[in-house]
């Protein structure tokens, strides 16, 4: 019983939370979901045979579907073959849903209706992970992983315990993606990578003790953006932020514009100046592969530029007591760096 109750209120968050966060393959999924624990929970036969019979058709559409706005014809098309699909499960004779699953065993030639249904939703298991993997969003890895589970679910579907504790997984990823890529959009500079202002705020209200405050900033970033564009710009900042992740030895933020911030604690503190000489080094060495705009707006030939940055560092002391005076003397220190001659750490 209380099986029964997980996966039901899995279910039923997991279609909540993909409506409150705008995350229609999640919606669909979970609108399955759903049905399948209904049918699982009532075991009927007739429900559980449908179950093989439309769940990996309608699974397989809404990953090949493209991720759009609600509101659009394609998935109301869905909407409607998933209504269909009731409407078949309820009432349709007993013979319709048994030709179902002989087109399910005809797709897959040698095997039963029950593994022709999963390894359609294996397949759209796989659709979704190559989407993930060209484009990287939490939502592509997170139906992959549940259709991966629902496809366990309908392969221990003989198993009431099994398919129930399989189809529980599938809510749980569901909601455990949803929360997890709602964080990411709160938390994490969608370009970078690395923590945003929000995060850094809060890390801010946490500091105590010693600690040591670092500000990053790219070299002639403005003049680099007009002279090779916007878009070569964007991939200067990947760049140097995965080499302040590798290098900083401690945590990196995207302050803003060309802006990092890089906060030491604990042992990091004494040797913050190292750590960013060496993040400096590797800046200054690394080669950035960019396609520059040319003068008729139009990407040119790859080539390999290279960029230098500035950084200014304090520490907390009597006279800078709190993190937002840190940041302003490693603002100034920054300054400093650049009134120097740039490429190079300063010290408040």
């Amino acid at each position: 019983m209380m099986l029964s109750w997980s996966a039901a209120a899995l279910a039923a968050l997991s279609f909540v939370l993909a409506i409150g966060f705008a995350r229609h393959r999640l919606l669909l999924l979970a609108t399955v979901l759903a049905a399948a624990v209904a049918a699982r929970i009532d075991g009927d036969a007739r429900a559980l045979q449908a179950m093989f019979a439309f769940a990996p058709v309608l699974l397989l559409i809404a990953a090949v579907m493209p991720e759009a706005r609600w509101r659009t014809r394609r998935n109301a098309a869905w909407l409607l073959l998933f209504a269909f699909a009731l409407l078949m499960t309820l009432h349709a004779p007993a013979h319709v849903v048994t030709a179902l699953d002989e087109f399910l065993i005809a797709l897959w030639p040698g095997t039963d209706a029950g593994r022709g249904a999963m390894a359609m939703v294996l397949l759209a298991a796989v659709v979704c992970l190559l989407r993930w993997i060209v484009r990287g969003t939490v939502a592509e890895l997170t139906a992959s992983l549940a259709l991966l589970a629902f496809g366990c679910a309908l392969a221990l579907l003989h198993d009431v315990e099994r398919s129930l504790f399989a189809l529980t997984v599938c809510g749980f990823l569901i909601v455990l993606g949803l929360l997890y890529g709602a964080y990411r959009m709160a938390f994490v500079d969608a370009l970078s990578g690395l923590r945003n202002r929000r995060a850094l705020d809060e890390a801010m209200e946490r500091l105590s003790g010693i600690y040591a405050i670092a500000m990053v900033d790219i070299d002639h970033f403005k003049s680099f953006n007009d002279t090779h564009g916007h878009a070569a710009g964007d991939v200067v900042l990947r760049e140097v932020a995965a080499r302040l992740r590798r290098h900083a030895g401690a945590a990196p933020y995207r302050y803003g514009g060309e802006e990092f911030c890089i906060v030491f604690e604990d042992g990091a503190v004494e040797r913050a100046d190292d750590l960013l000489e060496a993040v400096r080094v590797a800046i200054e060495a690394h080669a950035i592969r960019i396609r520059p705009i040319g003068r008729d707006g139009k990407p040119g030939k790859p080539k390999d530029v290279k960029v230098t940055a500035s950084f200014g560092v304090a520490d907390r002391s009597e006279k800078c007591k709190t993190p937002k005076d840190v940041i302003s003397a490693a603002d100034k220190a920054l300054y400093k760096a650049k009134a120097a001659g740039r490429n190079r750490v300063i010290r408040a």
